[in-house]
């Protein structure tokens, strides 16, 4: 189905969402952290196979850096109690030659309007579709596509979808032979973590003797970068969860996990300036915590204190 309308004489605006009869805030334009939540509801509601657990982490990764801001992904979510998503809806834009109907040049295809089961009938599509049409509608975009279901084809009228009998549709899949077996491309393999952290305490063991630091400085230096950066993860934290009242939402969860691996890679950086054995001893203190959290006599079996 396809909606459109000419900016200047015929401008396509949709009616306002029903009202809610169950207590669930308002869509919310989603960011890269409801990209897990969004493609589960893709697989579970829209597709007709779900995904595995491979092309899971394919679309949600795909989709949590499209939804970054310049991305071609946009979309509304509505919160469900639990920290999960009760309904999305998801439209990803693309260029097309301009003409007066299309002046800026630019077409949304919807790809996921879904609702959980438990949360049906109390207009979240339609309020998350009507937000999503608007947001796409300021930034200029004039024409919209999307596939409709026979149950769902009421709700895209209503929206001022119309059918066309002109779209075709070609998809080329894999051989039936392969098809079943296909999967994402295994990443490329790592290099050694250790031998990038050793050439990273090498150069910046150069630069502080080159300052002339003693070694006993150059560690103190360097643990503390790694306080700095464990404040810098928190401070993430903060952000993400929007406990600043000033500041707000000002993070992502993937904004906390960067800040996390910084703190890892510094702290491994730290603990290769100070021993040469670097890779040996921390294996050897990761074994003793292993033991100690892990073995049939750690925390999880003790017995309660006396």
């Amino acid at each position: 189905m396809t909606r459109k309308g000419d900016p200047l004489t015929d401008p396509v605006t949709a009616p306002p969402a029903k009202p809610t009869a169950c207590a669930l805030p308002a869509p919310r334009r989603a960011t890269p952290d409801d990209a897990e939540g969004i493609s589960r509801l893709r697989s579970e509601l829209i597709l007709s196979r779900p995904l595995d657990a491979a092309w899971l982490a394919v679309c949600r990764e795909q989709l949590a850096g499209r939804l970054r801001p310049g991305g071609d992904a946009r979309a509304y979510v509505v919160d469900a109690p639990g920290g999960r998503l009760a309904g999305c809806a998801l439209a990803l834009v693309s260029p097309v030659l301009p003409a007066p109907r299309y002046p800026s040049g630019l077409a949304a295809r919807v790809q996921a309007v879904a609702t959980r089961p438990d949360h049906r009938r109390h207009g979240h599509a339609r309020a998350a579709l009507t937000a999503l049409l608007h947001d796409l509608e300021r930034d200029g975009v004039t024409l919209f596509e999307l596939h409709a279901s026979p149950e769902s084809r009421a709700l895209y009228e209503g929206l001022g979808f119309r059918g066309d009998p002109a779209l075709m549709r070609r998809t080329r899949l894999l051989p039936e032979q392969h098809a079943q077996d296909a999967r994402p491309a295994p990443p490329a393999t790592a290099p050694d973590p250790w031998a990038t952290v050793q050439r990273l305490a090498e150069l910046f063991g150069r630069l502080d003797t080159g300052n002339g630091l003693r070694p006993e400085e150059q560690w103190s230096l360097q643990v503390l970068k790694l306080a700095e950066e464990v404040g810098e993860a928190a401070q993430a934290v903060i952000g993400a969860r929007g406990t600043n009242p000033r500041k707000g939402r000002s993070h992502a969860w993937t904004d906390v996990q960067d800040e996390v691996a910084d703190v890892v890679i510094t702290g491994l950086v730290s603990l290769a300036r100070m021993r040469p054995d670097a890779p040996a001893y921390f294996a050897s203190v990761l074994a003793r915590k292993a033991e100690k959290f892990l073995s049939p006599k750690g925390p999880e079996s003790a017995s309660p204190a006396p």
